[in-house]
């Protein structure tokens, strides 16, 4: 990260909030997103669009709609996330109600689909922050994970999360990189059924089973290869194979390293890990404490009691080993997809670049005031 000054978002006092909306709002990233910005001191939610179907229906309907369709459809383990009393009154906006809005900044979940709203967006002056896969890999956009490469937030007008296995992923390769060095990585995932959203997968696929997405239309694996060298900043070779496993929240993921130094232990890693915190001095609301918690208990960590630290913005790493008779290092950790790996992830980016912004704004003003006789 650049040293950069940057004022503490909670020194700028209410009225400097942006007011911001939501474009896939009724998506489940979309909700999770609505229920983040709430109390938010630097952003205020102004609008939320969804489809165009769904334009000026009440934001409550529609989100326990979806929320009870999937109890229906997984059944009893899975729990409805509950719609926020404060966003009671709130009606879905149309696309072109937002292009016209007061709303500056504007947090999409789109699907890959609809990705080209996002380019209306820009192109009518929006600053946009997305999760969504379109135009991920574009050379003219950023693609950051904050802790990692946040210095290239820019002054681009498209500004990119990785998917979620990456956005916990690459949390656990940079601090690995810096210290020994990555030759080669191997990564098996056991994703929840929440990253599929509403579209849900059939049950007898999923529930009480293992499904393999090798081959199948979700591009989760060639995803985490690219975005691993795009963020870090050098290719290295990555081999990924993803499941989906009968968990609401939470991705549960394996990581297998060969170094170019030599590990000296365990808890040499672990501490490594632990003291990893970037933007630790920087304020930003959404910034975990910590972005790695290292858990020592036998059995963890797992999606149910790991998928939650720092509200689902920190990710949980447990057995970490270097005695493995072919690679250097191997652990595990488990990332919230819905905050850290989507909704979370795409309000940090923003946290840090309008943080940016303020902090270029303070410099050029006491530039002015200097040069002035």
């Amino acid at each position: 990260m650049r040293d950069k000054q940057v004022l503490h978002p909670e020194s700028q006092g209410e009225s400097s909030r942006r007011m911001v909306g939501i474009i896939g709002a009724t998506g489940m990233v979309g909700r999770r997103m609505a229920s983040l910005l709430l109390n938010h001191p630097r952003f205020e939610l102004g609008m939320v669009v969804g489809s165009d179907s769904r334009t000026d229906q009440s934001y409550r309907a529609v989100w326990e709609e979806k929320e009870k369709a999937l109890r229906r459809h997984y059944g009893e383990f899975w729990h409805e996330y509950p719609f926020p009393e404060a966003l009671d009154d709130m009606r879905l906006s149309s696309f072109e109600d937002l292009l016209c809005s007061d709303c500056a900044i504007v947090f999409s979940s789109l699907p890959d689909r609809a990705g080209v709203l996002e380019d209306k967006l820009i192109c009518n002056g929006k600053q946009v922050f997305s999760n969504s896969p379109h135009q991920r890999f574009s050379p003219d956009v950023a693609l950051v994970v904050p802790e990692v490469n946040g210095h290239e937030l820019g002054q681009t007008k498209l500004i990119k999360n990785p998917n979620c296995v990456s956005s916990g992923l690459l949390l656990v390769l940079a601090p690995l990189h810096a210290r020994y060095g990555i030759r080669e990585v191997v990564v098996t995932t056991y994703q929840s059924l929440s990253g599929r959203g509403d579209a849900k997968y059939p049950p007898d696929l999923v529930v009480a089973n293992v499904y393999p997405l090798h081959r199948s239309s979700e591009g989760t694996e060639q995803y985490v290869r690219m975005e691993v060298g795009r963020i870090l900043g050098e290719s290295l070779p990555v081999s990924v194979t993803c499941n989906r496993i009968c968990a609401q929240e939470g991705h549960f993921v394996e990581v297998r390293v060969k170094t170019k130094q030599p590990v000296g232990s365990a808890s040499e890693v672990e501490d490594l890990l632990a003291n990893f915190d970037p933007l630790g001095n920087l304020g930003l609301h959404s910034s975990p404490k910590k972005p790695i918690v290292i858990v020592q208990e036998t059995g963890r960590p797992r999606p149910m009691q790991d998928a939650y630290h720092h509200g689902g913005m920190a990710i949980a790493v447990g057995n970490v080993s270097v005695e493995d008779e072919v690679f250097d290092l191997r652990l595990t950790y488990v990332v919230n997809n819905l905050v850290r790996g989507a909704a979370g992830g795409v309000l940090l980016n923003a946290e840090l670049w309008e943080a940016n912004v303020a902090a270029e704004s303070a410099e050029k003003s006491d530039n002015a005031a200097y040069a002035r006789p």
